[in-house]
């Protein structure tokens, strides 16, 4: 019954999606586009598209330095919203350094009576988001959960919803806000809101050749070829039995052909942890050995930030 009613949900908002004029994705790396890309292609050829990282996270895997596997996948991005015809006129990428922003996050986890100065750094990425949403003006933002699974997911939520506040503040203006779930629990919990989620869950149904742009999407990372394998086999040996028990996706196409997401839950209390123990948020995250926390390293922040509010 539930799936049902988010399913009409979703043909309701393709029908809406077709009525905004200046639709925002807020992603924190170049690949987050993917989480929806056949909503992305609904909202059609007046949607723009905001990295906030450079995304060089994982460059120690390869031989490159942050730098140059920065520019590899920042390339890769273009690439992968023109096989949708997003040109990269409608693209910016803010270019925050995630091996930065990992550095800050386990600093603050080890100390967090450096708040104040360690916040002037994060100042700089609240403020560059905030200025691009107040250039767009969009009528609908798209971004990441607020669901404990990565830091920097987090984040560009939250300095989403702060920048939202502001433009409403200042302008009046309130454009629809809706977030999308990656993943949590590591990627055992991917692409949908867990069980006990209590938010308005839309459900979309991709074409088949919506779902063949995304396939092409994917393929125009390379980079990130090992992440989409990983998540093929733990789909292909923990989703593909549940999916013949229950009648639901067997393979990985078919899972990738539902998109789940939904409008920001109004009032949301970025103060509540997303899991009930520290430990399932982020789990296994770190800086060089450094832990990265939520209690630690984003509460405070997020916290700062509220009272700057108050």
């Amino acid at each position: 019954m539930l799936g049902r009613l988010a399913y009409r949900r979703g043909e309701s908002f393709s029908d809406q999606a077709q009525g905004f004029a200046r639709p925002l994705y807020v992603m924190a790396h170049h690949d987050d586009e993917i989480l929806a890309a056949g909503l992305l292609q609904r909202l059609g050829s007046s949607a723009q598209v905001v990295w906030v990282t450079n995304s060089d996270g994982l460059y120690f895997e390869t031989d490159l330095s942050p730098q140059r596997y920065a520019a590899v996948r920042k390339a890769e991005g273009l690439q992968s919203l023109a096989a949708i015809g997003i040109a990269p006129a409608q693209t910016r990428n803010l270019d925050f350094s995630e091996v930065d922003i990992y550095r800050h996050l386990s600093e603050l986890h080890a100390q967090p009576g450096r708040l104040e100065e360690i916040r002037p750094f994060f100042d700089n990425i609240r403020q560059a988001v905030q200025t691009e949403i107040f250039r767009i003006q969009p009528d609908a933002v798209f971004t990441l959960a607020w669901q404990g699974g990565h830091p920097e997911h987090d984040l560009v939520h939250f300095f989403t919803r702060l920048a939202l506040w502001e433009l409403q503040k200042q302008t009046g203006q309130k454009p629809a806000f809706f977030h999308l779930p990656a993943y949590e629990y590591t990627i055992l919990l991917a692409l949908r809101f867990h069980p006990f989620y209590q938010g308005e869950r839309i459900r979309l149904r991709l074409s088949s050749s919506e779902l063949a742009k995304k396939m092409e999407m994917i393929q125009a990372y390379p980079s990130q070829q090992r992440l989409f394998g990983d998540f093929r086999r733990v789909f292909k040996w923990l989703m593909t039995p549940i999916g013949l028990l229950t009648q639901g996706p067997k393979t990985i196409e078919e899972f990738l052909s539902t998109e789940e997401f939904g409008p920001v839950p109004v009032p949301l209390n970025y103060r509540v942890p997303p899991h009930r123990l520290d430990f399932f948020s982020y789990m296994f995250d770190d800086f060089e050995g450094s832990p990265v926390s939520f209690s630690r390293s984003i509460l405070p922040l997020v916290d700062s930030y509220l009272k700057s509010r108050d």
